[in-house]
């Protein structure tokens, strides 16, 4: 009798073993398939996330330039002589004289205060504090084409 509890112990410890270790297989799979799934899971959410936002504005992007190539170009140029439509409106006109006359003004007040900084080589100053060149009694007061003089400032009363 002993003999067969024993054999018996030693069959259910063994059937305990092979529990034990299927359950661990069973864990194992299972972490994988779990690991798989989440592989699976990223890379569907990459492609519709990344890729086909970029390929359906790929595709809008060409089919737009395929239109305006073909048909906006073609009916434009159909329509009327290629140098009336290159030809600046009279507003563009006037607004590029005026900026070209801003730019001529804006460079000769450059240069006049470039000639000012290389001249001025004394900074003393006078009774409003404004600065003095050199040898002068009285403020330098440089005008500048296009814009208005300024005043000198009145003095400041003591307290």
């Amino acid at each position: 009798m002993e003999a067969l509890n024993k054999a018996d112990e030693n069959g259910s410890h063994s059937f305990m073993h092979s529990m034990d270790l299927l359950e661990r297989q069973t864990e194992t799979a299972q972490n994988l398939v779990d690991s798989y799934m989440a592989i699976v899971n990223k890379t569907m959410w990459d492609l519709v996330v990344g890729v086909m936002p970029k390929t359906i504005m790929h595709i809008m992007i060409n089919n737009t330039k395929e239109f305006i190539f073909s048909e906006m170009l073609s009916n434009l140029y159909s329509r009327g002589d290629q140098n009336t439509l290159m030809e600046e409106s009279a507003e563009q006109t006037q607004r590029r004289d005026e900026m070209l006359r801003m730019q001529h003004v804006l460079k000769k007040a450059l240069s006049i205060i470039g000639d000012i900084n290389t001249t001025t080589v004394s900074t003393r100053t006078g009774a409003h504090g404004q600065l003095l060149t050199a040898g002068a009694e009285r403020p330098c007061q440089t005008q500048v084409p296009g814009l208005a003089p300024m005043a000198p400032k009145p003095p400041i009363p003591h307290g």
